[in-house]
């Protein structure tokens, strides 16, 4: 299990590049930077984002806030038979930057434990805590992420009608 997911797709499709290129401007609507209300948005675009020149920086759209969503960089390649979408799937890099953070924190607390254990002979079941909110944490981003990441993959073979 990695510590910070990320993934690699490539989906394949026999649109041609013309094709592709149309349906996925039709399906990507510019990042909005506030988002008021709780409504549902209304829109008939799946994702979010830019998409220029064969390339794309996109997101699923959703309601509410999900950190773990997979922020997806590709680019629109020709094949033998069709079209080939390349993509890499990561995490947003706030979430990278703040969970390096907190394992960071969380891992030097079970150091000092540690130490503590070997010098002043403090109850080892103490230890304990730190490595279950390790434990937590990369379970926590991985879940979310992979959860999301399939999410994403169907909807963009759903889109190229695949």
């Amino acid at each position: 299990m990695k510590i910070i997911p990320s993934d690699k797709i490539e989906i394949l499709t026999t649109l041609s590049n013309q094709e592709v290129r149309k349906i996925l401007k039709e399906n990507i609507r510019p990042k909005k930077v506030l988002k008021f209300g709780f409504s549902e948005s209304q829109d008939k675009e799946l994702f979010e984002g830019k998409f220029e020149q064969d390339r794309f920086e996109i997101q699923r759209i959703i309601t509410g806030r999900n950190s773990f969503l997979p922020q997806i960089k590709g680019q629109i390649q020709p094949n033998i038979n069709g079209t080939k979408l390349v993509a890499d799937l990561k995490v947003h890099r706030f979430v990278i930057v703040f969970m390096l953070f907190w394992l960071t924190f969380i891992g030097l607390a079970f150091i000092i434990g540690i130490i503590g254990v070997i010098n002043q002979g403090t109850n080892p079941l103490f230890l304990i805590f730190p490595l279950i909110m390790i434990g937590f944490g990369i379970g926590l981003i991985n879940y979310g992420f992979n959860s999301q990441k399939e999410k994403s993959i169907n909807d963009l073979k759903k889109i190229l009608n695949k």
